[in-house]
């Protein structure tokens, strides 16, 4: 019988015409193998094209192919589980780019503020900082209300020589029109630290060139001046420490040095994240920390008496998530305690999109797909763009939530 044999001929150049019997007794005669799927293969006939399962074929040629009876049934469960799948995927909401009302709400805040500085409008300025400060406010999102109002002094990073210097004789001015006060001198002090990067420069150190060193320090400089003049001023602002904690790392504190600083901080008070973002920023290798120390540093802030809890560390791992591809990878960060922190940030801020979706992002870093499905369930398609980028982004994150 020449079954077998004419099959196999067939099927290795995909073009010799022959017949060939099932094993349910069906044949086929004058047919050409015209390709193969995973599943069977599919023959031309006189009357058409038929597919003929491996299930259906002989044994010994099963075999050959390497396809038997249960890889077959395999594939066919396969094949149902891609469609319930794609079904699923088709099924879910459509994309759509969004803004959360509470960042909206926080920018609202900065540009009420910036007006006030633009104008010089000292007094105001200081009732302002005096009322957030004693409230110790925060936004829905569990951003201080202080650090904002310093934010939205700042320069942007592309503006001109000119327009700097214009924000430094602002400054000037109101710490002539305001000595003793604590609010101009960490707006100003804050403003000398962005202003001595602007001169040094994102890069590596052996990118930056003599005239960006000598900037650098001199404003740096300056700025610690102002912090030591302003440090026994009443009241205390929180943000002083941390705008001291970014001088300290600019000019090459020791360890010892800024330990005592952030503990320092941390006892004025307790619940203030930025001072663990700004210490684990000093901690990464790029500045003065090496492989996995700031991973470690973090994890002694867990149980901090007042403090945050885990929410700190969930904190500290969305900020630096920005100087890694994927910081779950990178680096010694650990997503289930980064997952507990954000649990506890969702419940007590459960109304930022911005938190949801830093959560999710995350999640999909540290492939954790059941917990970024469940996510995205709740996000139902919202996209922010500064967190997924594109909408190409947010869909291929998604997807892969969703596929099994």
């Amino acid at each position: 019988m020449k079954v077998v044999a004419s099959l196999i001929l067939c099927l290795a150049s995909l073009a010799l015409a022959d017949d060939f019997k099932l094993v349910n007794g069906k044949e086929y005669k004058n047919v050409t193998v015209s390709r193969i799927e995973p599943d069977g293969i599919v023959l031309r006939t006189k009357s058409g094209i038929a597919k003929v399962y491996f299930v259906e074929l002989p044994k010994d040629v099963q075999e050959h192919f390497h396809n038997n009876a249960a890889n077959a049934a395999g594939h066919s469960a396969s094949k149902a589980a891609f469609q319930n799948q794609q079904a699923e995927l088709a099924s879910l909401p459509p994309i759509e780019e969004t803004k959360d009302k509470i960042t909206e709400e926080i920018w609202q805040f900065r540009l009420k503020t910036r007006r006030l500085y633009n104008a010089s409008k000292f007094d105001e300025l200081e009732a302002l900082a005096s009322q957030i400060r004693s409230e110790r406010g925060r936004f829905g999102n569990g951003s201080w209300k202080i650090v904002q109002f310093y934010e939205s002094l700042g320069c942007r990073s592309d503006e001109p020589e000119g327009m700097w210097q214009l924000h430094a004789r602002i400054h000037e001015n109101w710490d002539t029109a305001k000595p003793r006060s604590i609010t101009a001198h960490v707006a100003h002090a804050d403003f000398l630290t962005e202003y001595a990067w602007r001169a040094r420069g994102s890069g590596f150190a052996n990118t930056v060139t003599k005239e960006g060193w000598r900037l650098f320090s001199e404003r740096l400089a300056k700025a610690k001046e102002l912090l030591d003049k302003s440090a026994d001023f009443e009241p205390k602002c929180p943000v002083w420490w941390r705008v001291r904690m970014t001088v300290a790392r600019g000019q090459g504190w020791s360890w010892d040095d800024y330990e005592k600083l952030f503990q320092d901080a941390k006892t004025f008070e307790p619940a203030f994240w930025g001072y663990d973002v700004a210490k684990a920023t000093y901690l990464l290798p790029r500045w003065h920390g090496q492989p996995g120390e700031w991973e470690y540093a973090l994890t002694l802030e867990d149980n901090r008496p007042n403090g945050l809890g885990l929410e700190t560390y969930a904190r500290v791992v969305y900020a630096l998530n920005g100087y890694y591809k994927n910081i779950f990878r990178e680096t010694h960060a650990s997503w289930p305690q980064a997952r507990e922190g954000f649990e506890l940030i969702r419940q007590r801020y459960p109304d930022s999109l911005e938190l949801l979706s830093g959560y999710c992002r995350l999640a999909c870093l540290a492939e954790d797909r059941v917990v970024a499905r469940k996510l995205f369930d709740q996000l139902g398609g919202r996209m922010i763009a500064n967190i997924w980028g594109d909408q190409k982004d947010f869909q291929n994150y998604r997807n892969w939530a969703y596929s099994r």
